[in-house]
């Protein structure tokens, strides 16, 4: 299922560059997430469930591709993540799959990414909102996108 963004809304523009803070938010969470999933997809033998995380993370691509293009090349090298950080995702999804790849543990283990997820982007809103920054669609959309995403995988549970 493809995602159809809205046209991005004109925000308050804030000098501090704080309304960009969540579009760096944006792109790690949503390139973790996909990497999560990638990370996970080999230990599901479920082929509904597998199809179910592969949906999720083409989302999540798309929701990156959407947030990386209202990022400056520098703003966006600030909101990757290092490959440190990716090598521990990696080995994380690997040993905790490894011991329990039942789809209840792995569908447990992506809602737990999703949880991640709608708490650091959570903060960034509240943040703008707190500094009188408008929020973009992008975020709200995201975290919808998130609450969806975890209702769909509660199946596997």
């Amino acid at each position: 299922m493809r995602y159809i963004f809205p046209r991005l809304k004109n925000t308050k523009q804030n000098p501090k560059g704080e309304d960009m803070k969540i579009y760096r938010e944006i792109v790690r969470n949503t390139a973790m997430g996909a990497q999560s999933i990638d990370n996970i997809l080999c230990y599901i033998d479920c082929e509904k469930m597998k199809n179910l995380a592969l949906s999720q993370k083409e989302t999540m691509e798309e929701f990156y591709q959407k947030a990386k293009s209202e990022l400056s090349e520098k703003e966006l090298e600030d909101a990757q993540t290092n490959p440190v950080q990716r090598i521990m995702l990696k080995a994380g999804v690997k040993m905790n799959a490894g011991l329990n790849n039942s789809c209840s543990h792995l569908a447990s283990m992506l809602i737990d990414g999703y949880n991640m997820g709608i708490e650091s982007v959570q903060k960034c809103i509240n943040e703008l909102n707190r500094d009188g920054v408008d929020v973009p669609d992008l975020a709200k959309d995201l975290m919808k996108v998130y609450d969806k995403n975890i209702k769909a995988l509660r199946a596997y549970l």
